[in-house]
């Protein structure tokens, strides 16, 4: 068909349905995940979300520069509309007072009003709450915080930002391993597959299997996050 002996869709959940209808239609088609919500199902990791992890992390650390210099609270939202992978992993990395994600139900209460009251009663003069878009509105976020606690925060969403850039060495070099592999199932003929990492090893996935996969947020990391928030305290009463 068209002269085309196969094709690689690079891409999430939306291409590689295209990529089923196409392998249905009698054209060779292998699978590349990437995408920075990092939430395909038949693979641990897709490219692009560690380049978008550090770059949201860079943008946090800038504001928490002039945050800390003026003892202030800064809302920042990622993306991240049905996965909070991106919020929790970046939340982590930054030590943040609060993530939310799309996982958790939210609970304002539990789990921003309370948060920055521990964090104050720890001696924290600063806050830093990080919103996975999926939650909803950073700004609607930051106007619940002034209304409850009193505090103004500042809202910052980083929008498409995370999106650009240059990648990083992790993601040049899964990207280069698996378009090998991308391309070497084409030509060994094992074709209608997708390509992806599996405890550090390169696996295939057949393409209707791998829609139907479901991949959940590690709430283990959402306990770390909780209690490395509350200081050595917390610490101390969880183990």
């Amino acid at each position: 068909m068209l002269g085309i002996d196969g094709i690689v869709a690079i891409g999430g959940d939306g291409t590689f349905r295209g990529a089923l209808e196409l392998s249905r239609l009698g054209i060779s088609t292998v699978g590349v995940p990437v995408t920075i919500d990092n939430d395909i199902g038949c693979t641990n990791y897709t490219i692009g979300f560690d380049t978008a992890c550090n770059t949201a992390i860079d943008c946090i650390d800038r504001l928490r520069d002039t945050m800390q210099s003026h003892d202030r609270c800064s809302v920042v939202e990622v993306m991240g509309r049905n996965a909070g992978f991106l919020a929790l992993y970046v939340g982590i990395a930054v030590g943040a007072t609060a993530v939310l994600v799309p996982e958790r139900e939210l609970d304002f209460e539990r789990d921003v009003v309370e948060r920055i009251r521990n964090a104050r009663l720890a001696g924290s003069t600063h806050f830093m709450i990080v919103v996975a878009e999926g939650v909803g509105s950073a700004v609607d976020i930051g106007k619940c915080i002034e209304e409850e606690i009193g505090i103004q925060p500042r809202v910052t969403v980083l929008g498409h930002i995370q999106r650009g850039g240059a990648p990083n060495a992790r993601d040049r070099e899964t990207a280069t391993r698996m378009g090998y592999f991308a391309l070497k199932a084409l030509a060994e003929g094992r074709a209608n597959c997708i390509i992806g990492t599996r405890g550090g090893d390169i696996v295939e996935t057949p393409i209707e299997e791998a829609l139907v996969m479901k991949k959940h947020l590690q709430m283990d990391r959402y306990e770390v996050l909780e209690t490395m928030s509350l200081g050595s305290a917390g610490l101390v009463r969880s183990i």
